[in-house]
């Protein structure tokens, strides 16, 4: 089956590549190595694969203090009481959230990458589901069902207990107009070709504070096209302090989200077959918006007087019965 980029005619040669076997996955694993007991729990989750990993490499991205060697320590310790995991330990400094991911896409050496932070839990069945739709669709990209569960950490920034039931708040299909406006795919959901991402040069942006996920995505999709899986094979744990959407505050997140839809606006958009129906059903106008936002541009402006005219009889309507109260 061609991909998107094939069927446009790319002018650059597209990468030739087979999966000879089951697919050699490199899983890069994210930790700050303040939380050495759910490293452990995802490094479990990752030996108890029904496909096993071609390799692990943990990017330990930890600060430039006199702490680093001890944390440094205790990330190999936690690696060392996994068994039967092919994992190796690499020391990254610097830099943000993407450095870690693109210090592992420089040294993985799989077929293709999968990434899970140290606060996911990865299924049994998360690289066998991958790989049964990479064997069907060469060098697209598997997106997975993934589920979100609340954890308390009773203070120690690990997560201690279940807080919440599990439920999926993401899509549970991929949806490339959607992803336009927001992110419906959390990054362990995810295996992306290594051969693409060397073939165009994709890497995480390193500028960006967060989004670095939602805006590679955006950038590998329309290339390869995307194949859901209809089960869920991660579990995303939501802790109740030191999450992820705690790592920059609000005003950084909207000023983020900002920059990666200015960046899709700036480029064309390769959209998957069938998604011409849906844009011409907005109904756009040349030049402008959709007929939907002028129609409801319209009647808000409609509305807007007459609304204006209430509050103001019932302001005036309060004010006479406020003065009639204290004469």
């Amino acid at each position: 089956m061609t991909t998107p980029y094939e069927q446009l005619g790319g002018s650059r040669s597209w990468p030739s590549w087979n999966p000879e076997g089951p697919v050699r996955f490199s899983v890069i694993v994210r930790t700050q190595g303040r939380r050495p007991g759910s490293l452990a729990d995802a490094l479990r989750s990752l030996a108890e694969q029904t496909l096993v990993p071609h390799e692990v490499l943990v990017m330990a991205h930890l600060a430039e203090t006199n702490d680093e060697p001890v944390e440094l320590a205790s990330v190999r310790a936690t690696v060392s009481s996994v068994d039967g995991l092919p994992a190796v330990v690499h020391l990254v400094q610097g830099g943000g959230r993407s450095r870690p991911l693109n210090r592992g896409l420089d040294l993985a050496t799989g077929d293709y990458v999968c990434f899970l932070d140290d606060d996911d839990l990865a299924y049994p069945n998360w690289l066998a589901s991958f790989d049964q739709v990479i064997q069907a669709h060469p060098l697209t990209t598997p997106r997975a069902r993934t589920e979100v569960q609340s954890w308390a950490t009773d203070g120690s920034g690990e997560p201690r207990r279940p807080a919440g039931s599990v439920h999926e708040p993401f899509a549970p299909v991929f949806d490339l107009l959607a992803h336009v406006s927001h992110n419906e795919t959390p990054i362990c959901a995810v295996a992306l070709a290594r051969p693409v991402l060397d073939t165009f040069g994709l890497r995480f942006d390193e500028a960006l504070p967060v989004y670095e996920d939602w805006d590679l995505l955006m950038r590998v999709a329309p290339l390869t096209g995307v194949h859901s899986i209809d089960e869920p094979t991660s579990l995303y744990r939501q802790l109740d302090a030191g999450n992820a959407n705690e790592a920059e505050l609000p005003p950084v997140w909207v000023a983020t989200h900002g920059v990666v839809i200015d960046r899709l606006s700036a480029r064309p958009l390769l959209l998957p077959a069938g998604d011409a129906r849906r844009v011409a059903a907005a109904h756009f106008q040349p030049g402008a918006g959709s007929r939907h936002e002028y129609d409801l541009a319209s009647a808000q402006a409609m509305i807007r007087p007459s609304l204006l005219r209430r509050l103001v009889r019932k302001l005036r309507a309060s004010g006479s019965r406020i003065a009639g109260r204290r004469r």
